[in-house]
This record gives C-alpha cells, sequence and structure tokens, in this order.
C-alpha cells in the first residue's frame, strides 16, 4: 500500500532527490505536527506558485468549508509519519 503513497509523492516531486523535496518538506512537517494549515501559510512556505502545484496533486486537500490544507488521505499521512526522517530540516 505504501507503494502507492509514495508514487504520489513522487508524482509531486517531494520524495528525497527531486524537484520539490525542500518545499515538500516544509509543508509535510507542518502538516504533521498540527494536523492542517491555511491556505495563506502554504503560500507563506512555499509560495503562490508551488503552493498551487502542491494543490493539484494527490498528496494534499483543501477543504473548502474550513478553508483548511490536509493530507489528501490517511494512507499519505502514514507514510509521511512512517518515513519523517526524510522531511528533517537539514
Amino acid at each position: 500500500m505504501f507503494d502507492d503513497a509514495e508514487g504520489e509523492l513522487q508524482s509531486a516531486g517531494i520524495l528525497p532527490k527531486h524537484r520539490y523535496h525542500k518545499e515538500g518538506s516544509v509543508i509535510l512537517r507542518e502538516l504533521l505536527k498540527k494536523g492542517s494549515i491555511s491556505r495563506s501559510t502554504l503560500y507563506d512556505l512555499v509560495g503562490v506558485d508551488t503552493g498551487n502545484k502542491f494543490l493539484e496533486t494527490n498528496v494534499f486537500a483543501f477543504h473548502f468549508n474550513s478553508r483548511e490544507i490536509t493530507f489528501q488521505s490517511t494512507l499519505i499521512k502514514r507514510y509521511c509519519e512512517e518515513n519523517s526522517a526524510s522531511w528533517e530540516a537539514k
């Protein structure tokens, strides 16, 4: 099952050694710590263009009613928890 989650993170370019690893890691750490973040926080952390790109992936979900961003699925969240060392700031 984690292969599916890894594939989504790879498609988003967030895995280590991929284009958006640094920016994605910032968001993943925040979501693991807080559970959800606002869209303005997303934009503050990674910029509007990268933030919008991330919202187009199957990694993050934007909830219109609460205006919050969360993990797209429990599977993605669990994969990120299990591989939390990959998202550490360096």
